[in-house]
């Protein structure tokens, strides 16, 4: 059943794709990516590289708070696997395999390896949606974008969903045992491993005294990756948007990564990056914007792929 859902994923982000081509000339995408800067492409995958740097670095501290010192290599290659793994399954949910990765280079429990995930992931769903509601704000009132409500209502209704989930995500692990046993003892998949969400929920614990320094690296990989996004958009000749409209961009788009609906958005992303291309008033704007979102999702798989040495990587011996 999953296999067949899976398919229907990768169909359902095809023939989004499909459509977009066939409303714009393919020709003109190719020839749009085939004139990249590559210097500048090259530039923007250091900037994402960066990131990995950030996020691996997270993983690494927080692991530490629950005394579980790693070495550094070792948190970087489990940590961009687990992304290289999350861009080629629906709602980016292979992000979740970096526990196993970890357990595989390190031996460090799966409880413990979720827990360095699971909460930083729900202050991450928050800050998504509070950015990318500070971004329509942003593009309405200082751009004076002219938005209409059937684009507005989808927005409203995802960035309530994914703020609730941030927020359950956060209660469910840094609420005490009392408020929330009850309630996840109804869920067949958690009373199926309660003593594994035990363990994860008791090492969450030890992360509460953290979440300045959680939020302080989120920023610093939000604007690692906005300077991606315009390196990115100059490699294709982009002049008109400003480092501050990519910056608010960015989750207002890539929220849509994690809607379970195609793999790792694929379509979603390239449509509403078209769409609001067009909108910021950008010549040619459909086809730089799906041109542009196509160009990411090359310069982010190309720079995971460095991932492989973790997915790969053989079982510890110690």
């Amino acid at each position: 059943m999953n296999k067949k859902r899976r398919v229907v994923q990768v169909l359902i982000g095809i023939t989004i794709l499909t459509l977009l081509f066939y409303e714009i000339d393919f020709h003109e995408v190719l020839r749009a990516i085939k004139e990249v800067n590559i210097l500048l492409f090259v530039l923007a995958a250091a900037s994402y590289l960066c990131y990995h740097f950030f996020m691996a670095y997270r993983l690494s501290y927080l692991l530490s708070k629950m005394a579980n010192k790693i070495r550094f290599s070792h948190s970087f290659f489990a940590h961009i696997a687990g992304m290289l793994t999350a861009d080629v399954t629906p709602g980016s949910a292979g992000f979740f395999l970096v526990p196993y990765f970890l357990k595989n280079r390190t031996n460090c429990s799966i409880s413990k390896g979720m827990a360095a995930i699971i909460a930083p992931q729900g202050i991450e769903f928050i800050l998504k949606v509070v950015g990318g509601s500070i971004g329509v704000i942003f593009f309405i009132t200082v751009i004076s974008l002219d938005i209409s409500v059937s684009l507005l209502v989808p927005f409203c209704i995802g960035g309530c969903i994914f703020f609730a989930l941030g927020v359950a995500i956060l209660w469910i692990v840094w609420s005490g045992e009392s408020y929330s046993a009850n309630l996840l003892a109804k869920i067949p998949l958690i009373r199926k491993f309660k003593h594994q969400f035990d363990e994860m929920k008791e090492n969450s614990f030890h992360l509460k005294g953290s979440i300045f320094v959680i939020i302080g690296i989120y920023f610093i990989c939000w604007t690692l990756l906005a300077v991606q996004w315009q390196l990115l958009g100059l490699a294709l000749g982009v002049t008109e948007l400003s480092f501050l409209a990519y910056f608010l961009l960015h989750p207002l788009i890539t929220i849509l990564r994690f809607v379970p609906i195609t793999v790792s958005g694929l379509g979603l992303m390239e449509g509403a990056t078209a769409i609001m291309f067009l909108l910021l008033g950008i010549p040619n704007g459909v086809t730089l914007g799906l041109s542009f979102s196509l160009l990411v999702r090359l310069n982010m798989i190309l720079v995971d792929s460095i991932g492989l040495n973790g997915v790969f990587s053989k079982p510890a011996l110690d």
